[in-house]
């Protein structure tokens, strides 16, 4: 298999793990507009705990509603490299690892607070903070490759 075999396929499984993080995205923006509870495996009371907690707002706005914009964000980045849109190919790569690092970093953060702060865990926000750090891996993957490429 070729370099270009490998980027597709790494492509379309961020495509696909961008599927999933929407999902969590809108079903956690979901409970929290619906003030409902998320459910959870096991019946865990965890989530609960973490979605109604002080850090589950960033300067008033609910966590959740930030997770979706970030997943709509890099999904329309995803669509642009795809596509080339204009010519942005490696603009919309560069741009949608810049976006992918800050959410890896703030979920990482998110999930030190869960554990060491509010000592819950919340299944849906490691399901997200898991996809998201995956889908930064691979970015940084095809980014250093598209960079090798346009130095040639």
């Amino acid at each position: 298999e070729t370099e270009g075999t490998h980027m597709q396929r790494r492509d379309w499984i961020t495509g696909a793990l961008l599927v999933i993080g929407l999902f969590i995205g809108i079903y956690l923006s979901y409970v929290k507009l619906a003030h409902t509870e998320p459910i959870c495996i096991g019946g865990s009371s965890d989530c609960s705990l973490v979605q109604n907690s002080a850090y589950a707002y960033l300067l008033g706005i609910p966590v959740a509603y930030l997770g979706l914009l970030a997943y709509i964000a890099l999904a329309l980045l995803w669509v642009a490299k795809r596509i080339d849109w204009q010519g942005w190919g490696l603009l919309a790569t560069q741009l949608f690892w810049g976006v992918g690092l800050f959410a890896a970093l703030f979920s990482i953060y998110l999930t030190y607070i869960e554990l060491f702060v509010l000592g819950a865990i919340c299944q849906w926000c490691v399901a997200s903070a898991l996809v998201i750090i995956t889908i930064f891996v691979l970015t940084t993957i095809r980014l250093r490759t598209d960079l090798l490429y346009f130095e040639e």
